[in-house]
């Protein structure tokens, strides 16, 4: 009789701590849209690399991004359709979307051996050392690395426009 009482109390305690976040100020959603597509891709470091893969247990690059924007509400924001790294570079140049001056959420493109479009991923940022810095699906896994990192240059950043 004790542990059911006990129980009860728990299961009150669980119900009213519920309630008042769900009655607490929500951050405005504008806020929110960068920190669940960095939050999403940062819950997906360390997942193996497979070409043509879109999670969740494995990606390529252009799935890593679809997914994250896929999961986070986002997907309009990049187009609406699944595409290659080289097809978001081209949809986000028709829209005239490309920048030199990224913000977290931002895409960022890489061309390797004088190919297009080579890489895809996800701006997040400068380190504290100054350092710009995404978060891709590269060979070896997902992982959060520095943008001249890769051996390869950079392309392009492309404006998602996340926050507005």
């Amino acid at each position: 009789m004790k542990l059911r009482s006990i129980l009860f109390a728990a299961a009150l305690a669980v119900l009213a701590v519920g309630i008042q976040m769900s009655t607490q100020a929500q951050p405005v959603a504008a806020a929110t849209e960068t920190a669940a597509v960095y939050n999403f891709a940062s819950h997906q470091l360390s997942k193996p690399f497979r070409m043509g893969a879109s999670g969740m247990r494995r990606f390529d690059c252009s799935g890593l991004v679809w997914r994250t924007f896929y999961e986070t509400g986002n997907l309009r924001k990049i187009s609406g359709s699944q595409r290659t790294s080289r097809g978001y570079f081209r949809w986000f140049k028709e829209h005239n979307r490309l920048t030199s001056n990224p913000r977290p959420g931002d895409l960022v493109v890489w061309a390797y051996k004088g190919r297009p479009v080579s890489h895809i991923g996800i701006y997040i940022g400068k380190n504290r050392w100054g350092q710009r810095m995404a978060i891709s699906a590269l060979t070896t896994g997902v992982a959060r690395h520095r943008v001249g990192g890769i051996g390869m240059p950079v392309k392009a950043y492309l404006r998602v426009g996340l926050d507005r």
